[in-house]
């Protein structure tokens, strides 16, 4: 696994090693940021973080800040062991967190990306965007990665659906905020 664009291209990743965390393939990430924009004033949230790739890849193409959540402490470490070759640990913050309890109090918004892959079996993604709808920023992109046989409704509050691809198992659906709360 790699970073595949921008400043740190080509820089491998450790993954987490664990049955429980399903890190996406290279040619999955490389198709979803072919499908958003990231610029230098982007803020990133990677819900679910596993190792980061999400997070340490919007650094790469250029972010502002991103903050990686998960609730396993190996993940965390994963996150934290990636960023130390960036050379730019200010930029990401990892931090153990169960989604909710982040979600309860969330530092570093309005986010203009939300990288949201939870584990299959926990179907929590109108609940994340619900909460998420005052801490996003208008034209915020929420990506999407559930199960290929999950189909996520075209409209979440104010988030609505504006692409939707399938890659093997997995499924990426995007979503943009259109209007404000």
């Amino acid at each position: 696994m790699r970073i595949i664009g921008g400043l740190y291209r080509g820089r491998k990743l450790s993954r987490v090693g664990k049955e429980t965390t399903r890190e996406t393939a290279d040619m999955v990430r490389q198709a979803v940021f072919n499908m958003i924009q990231i610029d230098a004033q982007s803020v990133v949230l990677d819900l679910f973080t596993g190792s980061g790739a999400y997070a340490l890849e919007s650094i790469s193409r250029g972010a502002k800040h991103a903050i990686a959540i998960d609730h396993d402490i190996d993940a965390v470490k994963t996150v934290r062991k990636n960023l130390s070759s960036f050379g730019e640990p200010e930029r990401v913050v990892a931090i153990k967190s169960d989604y909710r309890t982040f979600l309860a109090n969330p530092i570093g918004y309005p986010y203009d990306v939300v990288f949201l892959d939870p584990p299959y079996d926990l179907m929590v993604y109108a609940e994340v965007m619900e909460a998420l709808d005052h801490t996003v920023s208008l034209g915020a992109y929420i990506v999407c990665e559930s199960a290929k046989k999950e189909i996520l409704p075209d409209v979440v509050l104010n988030f609505e659906k504006t692409r939707e691809r399938t890659y093997g198992i997995k499924r990426i659906t995007i979503y943009r905020k259109k209007r404000s709360s």
